[in-house]
């Protein structure tokens, strides 16, 4: 952490999407640089810096979300015009806010990205890419999943790298797809170095698990790799460029609120990146980018979910700046003025909304909605699915239910109490009271212990009542839907299948369903987003735990799945069986279950069953150690320890939680599934009992006899 930077705010907007803020090149002699920033009321403003102040160049009456906005870039002359994407619509500004430029497009969906270079202008929105020049459509083309963003390079011809989600990255040229790379980490933003050369395709990316990487097109192959692993890092937000003491710094803004800055080496830009500074928020950061806007020296802006946008500068300029008193006498005044005019403006709207109750004909009365975004991830290898909440006005109270108990836990910025409306009822009830000024709270759910994964005919559906602290005192219904398999959240390439040596159980459903439908079906089973329909889909999980394989392939009225894993396929025939019944479809459901598919599935988990028994023996040794009155049986020597239970004691803030039991769980309910899906219904209820005595043991040949069904 070498520099030493200072927050100093600007102003407040609406809420904004990620990258709907940018630095506008400086123009003529002036240093200064003024910005534009686009939010969710469709208000676009340019604005600069005056004496700490913010003063408004331009300023666009309300109108649909602005959803992107981008600087028009020509190869040799500054960027001098902005462009705003708003649904489906792309407006053109100039420094002086004229529009001369407003096209409304034949796109169905919402625009979430786009590119501009000199009379080409790139759209993304949804699945599709599209390529207008001189305002005509050139080419286009269709992705296999949702478009995430977007980067144009332009030598001889242009050609443009696009994010897939859960797919990575693919290169185009004129609307034809000519390289791709898979990226497991899921990546989300893209940003180009700004001294690259104009033949190089090369981008940092940043991913939903926290995680920075390369992407660069050479020889022909369009390869990835992972600069910064995302260890306890928020999802990546956004990316943006710093020019500090000679040196590019990738600044990166997260889910969480931190915003860091990272020391790039332009001539070897496949070096780790060194992190120089660090800075929390509080809230999710949309929009990084660096440039000189209220002083010579360079300063980071940043604007978040809410619309705060503020700079990080060197600290001397923050505090060592003497402010005369006429200029904090005007900005006192100004302040106050603003109180009075917004509490002058309260009043009158109470007024009114009074006088309108009170009426005969009065109309119904609604409160606004209250503006959260959410959302649920998928279970890492602890089983734990978080859900995300982030809210433009501070939160008071959430309340949580589910006809199924499940675990929670929240951060430390809540207290969670959960209670049950009876002792013998399945149904759960929680409350989360946030600390004052909470805008974004974490929850996370899994299921217990002791529920059955064959007992799961569809996803459970949980209820969250998000409540603000403020009035009016409303609250806001969050539906959502935990899926059945949730470990299956990481995805996997078509063609890297592991070296493991694996044993396919396969699922078949035929009947007269379409696409759609089967694709509703799999969202009561797998996590995250899935392909949206298509005359043909395939797609492969992988499970975070196990490591166990689903491949899913699927087309109008039959559909075929494997997996090693044979409580997954027996999970999935139930679920496929539940939802046609519900539909009144019929379907012909088969299945192939080979002899030795637990033996074979067992032995790629052996090693980490190991470890993880190794652990849990720890943990109960450290658990019975910690319990002790270790300060008494100190002598001057040393501790009257064992050299195995000093290592542990030792070693005690490195064993956490471990997944033994979970294993040991997942392994019998494998044997239950295949003697239930092989059609060996004989009394095993012994043979479950000894399979689970003998992994509580670590009894590996006991184990593995049981499984090939060779005990007796």
């Amino acid at each position: 952490m070498d520099y030493d930077l200072a927050r100093i705010d600007y102003t407040v907007c609406g809420i904004t999407y990620p990258d709907t803020l940018k630095i506008m090149s400086p123009f003529g002699q002036k240093v200064d640089q003024k910005f534009a920033i686009g939010d969710k009321n469709g208000v676009l403003q340019c604005l600069s810096i005056k004496d700490e102040e913010p003063v408004v160049q331009f300023k666009t009456l309300p109108g649909k979300p602005i959803t992107s906005v981008q600087l028009a870039t020509t190869v040799g002359q500054q960027a001098d015009k902005i462009f705003t994407a708003s649904g489906n619509e792309v407006k053109g500004y100039t420094r002086k806010g004229k529009v001369f430029l407003c096209i409304e497009t034949a796109l169905t969906e919402t625009i979430t990205s786009m590119c501009i270079m000199g009379n080409d202008l790139i759209l993304c929105s949804g699945r599709t890419v599209t390529f207008y020049r001189d305002l005509r459509e050139y080419n286009s083309y269709v992705c296999e999943d949702r478009v995430l963003d977007i980067a144009a390079f332009a030598s001889t011809r242009i050609r443009l790298l696009v994010l897939v989600a859960n797919k990575g990255a693919v290169l185009l040229e004129n609307g034809k797809l000519i390289a791709r790379t898979v990226i497991s980490s899921g990546p989300s933003r893209l940003s180009v170095p700004p001294s690259t050369h104009v033949t190089d395709i090369v981008a940092f990316y940043g991913a939903s698990d926290g995680s920075l990487g390369l992407i660069a097109y050479e020889e022909l192959n369009l390869s990835s790799k992972c600069l910064v692993d995302g260890r306890d890092l928020g999802s990546v937000v956004c990316l943006g460029w710093y020019y500090n003491n000679g040196n590019f710094h990738l600044s990166v803004g997260r889910h969480d609120g931190s915003i860091q800055l990272y020391l790039i080496d332009m001539d070897n830009l496949g070096e780790k990146p060194r992190l120089k500074y660090t800075y929390f928020c509080g809230e999710p950061v949309t929009s990084v980018a660096g440039g000189c806007v209220s002083t010579e020296e360079s300063e980071l802006l940043v604007a978040t979910f809410s619309g705060r946008i503020f700079a990080l500068r060197a600290s001397h300029l923050v505090s060592g700046v003497k402010v005369p008193q006429d200029i904090l006498a005007a900005r006192r005044a100004k302040l106050e003025g603003e109180v009075a005019r917004l509490e002058k403006q309260t009043a009158n709207e109470r007024e009114k909304y009074q006088q309108h109750t009170r009426s005969l004909h009065a109309g119904l009365s609604t409160p606004p909605l209250l503006d959260v975004q959410h959302e649920l991830l998928g279970a890492g290898s602890d089983g734990w699915q978080e859900v995300r909440m982030t809210s433009a006005v501070p939160l008071d109270m959430l309340f949580i239910y589910c006809n199924q108990k499940l675990q929670m836990q929240t951060d430390t910025a809540a207290v969670l109490t959960i209670c049950s409306s009876k002792e013998t009822g399945s149904d759960m009830l929680a409350s989360v009271r946030c600390q004052a000024g909470t805008r974004r709270v974490w929850v996370k759910m899994r299921y217990t212990s002791d529920t059955s994964i064959t007992s799961r005919l569809e996803g459970k559906r949980v209820l969250i009542y998000v409540l603000p602290a403020g009035a009016p005192r409303v609250a806001r219904l969050l539906s959502l839907q935990l899926p059945a398999l949730p470990y299956y959240s990481k995805h996997e390439s078509e063609k890297d299948m592991g070296s493991y040596e694996r044993t396919w159980s396969e699922l078949q459903v035929s009947g007269s369903y379409s696409v759609a439908e089967i694709t509703s079906w799999l969202t009561e089973a797998l996590p995250g987003e899935l392909p949206r329909p298509a005359s043909e889909v395939s797609f492969v999980r992988l499970h975070t735990l196990l490591g166990t394989l689903l491949i899913c392939e699927y087309q109008r009225g039959l559909a075929t799945f494997k997996s090693d894993n044979i409580s997954t396929i027996a999970t999935l025939r139930n679920i496929v069986s539940n939802c046609s019944v519900e539909k009144n479809i019929s379907v012909d459901i088969t299945f192939d279950i080979p002899e030795d598919c637990c033996v074979k599935s067992f032995k790629n988990i052996e090693n980490k069953f190991k470890i993880e028994y190794q652990k849990n023996k720890d943990l109960i040794l450290k658990n019975a150690i910690s319990m002790l009155d270790l300060d008494s049986s100190m002598s001057e020597e040393g501790p009257v320890l064992c050299q195995e239970y000093a290592r542990v004691w030792d070693s005690k803030d490195n064993i956490n939680e471990n997944q033994f039991n979970d294993l040991v769980e997942m392994v019998v309910q494998w044997y239950l599934d295949w003697r239930t899906l092989s059609l060996h219904n004989d009394n095993y209820g012994n043979e479950s009992t000894k399979l689970q005595a003998a992994l509580k043991d670590c009894r590996l040949d006991d184990v593995l006899k049981i499984l090939s069904n060779k005990s007796s």
